[in-house]
């Protein structure tokens, strides 16, 4: 069995689905490999203009495997930790627009593999959570990173030394996911948020991810990275289209 299932739902969209059933797909050493290989398959693919990160079995992943983590010494740990990063550079590395559909749970990893996302659609009853205390340990898969980023810094704080979950409409609210969809319309609205972000200009779109990347900034690098970005976008294909496009009144279609 896939403990990552790939598909093409549309042209231009990968979908990878999270597929251990029986753990609720906990992340484990195994499923890490998987999704590694399988985001490799679709984060350099010129064909894929937008990725979908999902599951195959109505959550979306119930943290680390705790069973897995027995005496682990520190050079153990940290060799599981550089693995790891692997994972998380490609994916917070990606040009391409990620959406996540959030099902049931995602708590520990899985919040953290949730906050990759640009978007983040979360199912009515579903839970975001960080409590990595209960193990004694510290947020990992770039955690630190990305909340304070989608929350500020002051909410991040609360959420991080308190380690409450937040179910559906209170996750929206905090910012910790960007739309609620019914629990049965999860996947049908990443999908549908997929579609429009597949549907922007590439170049853009990956100049725009990178420079959100650098975030905060002070003005003088800011203005020094939009200037490259839009003398850039000036020659690509994308801009001629979108220029004939608003004169002649039409919706752009960009390659």
């Amino acid at each position: 069995m896939s403990l990552v299932l790939v598909d093409r739902p549309e042209p231009g969209i990968a979908r990878l689905c999270l597929n251990r059933p029986e753990r609720r797909n906990a992340f484990d050493p195994e499923v890490r490999d998987a999704l590694v290989e399988a985001c490799a398959s679709v984060a350099f693919d010129d064909d894929v203009r937008a990725i979908v990160l999902g599951s195959a079995n109505g959550v979306f992943c119930a943290g680390g495997d705790v069973t897995g983590m027995k005496n682990m010494s520190p050079e153990a740990g940290r060799r599981r930790m550089q693995t790891s990063h692997r994972l998380v550079r490609m994916m917070l590395d990606c040009d391409k627009p990620i959406v996540a559909g959030v099902e049931g749970w995602a708590v520990g990893a899985g919040a953290g593999i949730a906050l990759w996302a640009d978007t983040i659609v979360l199912g009515e009853s579903a839970t975001i959570g960080i409590p990595f205390f209960k193990l004694g340990l510290v947020p990992d898969y770039a955690i630190f990173h990305t909340l304070p980023r989608r929350v500020g810094l002051a909410k991040a704080r609360q959420i991080l030394l308190y380690g409450r979950n937040y179910k559906g409409q209170a996750a929206v609210d905090i910012g910790l996911a960007d739309e609620l969809a019914a629990d049965s319309d999860v996947a049908g609205t990443a999908l549908a948020r997929a579609r429009e972000l597949a549907a922007q200009p590439r170049h853009a779109m990956s100049l725009t991810k990178r420079q959100l990347a650098l975030w905060p900034q002070t003005l003088g690098p800011a203005l020094e990275m939009e200037n490259m970005a839009q003398s850039l976008g000036f020659q690509t294909e994308d801009f001629v289209e979108g220029r004939s496009a608003f004169l002649e009144k039409r919706k752009p279609k960009f390659a």
